[in-house]
């Protein structure tokens, strides 16, 4: 008995699902992006405005240079948080 041939999947069913798939590659490079990001010490902008938005609607966040510097002096102001 022959097994039966390739089947034929609709063409929209077939995007759907290499969409899905892109998304979530997507989201998961995002995500490795982000962990990479905070192991060596870069400040997540986008992060931090969704964080402003959610908690704190009614206040104006940081524009993005403002933000950087007050996470650099955050992260040098002791002593000992240096490697080097």
């Amino acid at each position: 008995m022959r097994s039966p041939g390739p089947v034929a999947v609709p063409l929209k069913a077939g995007r759907a699902a290499s969409v899905s798939r892109l998304a979530r590659v997507r989201h998961a490079l995002q995500r490795a992006l982000a962990i990479v990001r905070r192991i060596i010490g870069v400040p997540d902008y986008e992060t931090y405005l969704a964080h402003m938005r959610r908690h704190y609607p009614q206040c104006t966040p940081l524009d993005p240079a403002t933000f950087e510097r007050e996470r650099l002096n955050d992260r040098y102001r002791s002593l000992g948080s240096r490697c080097c």
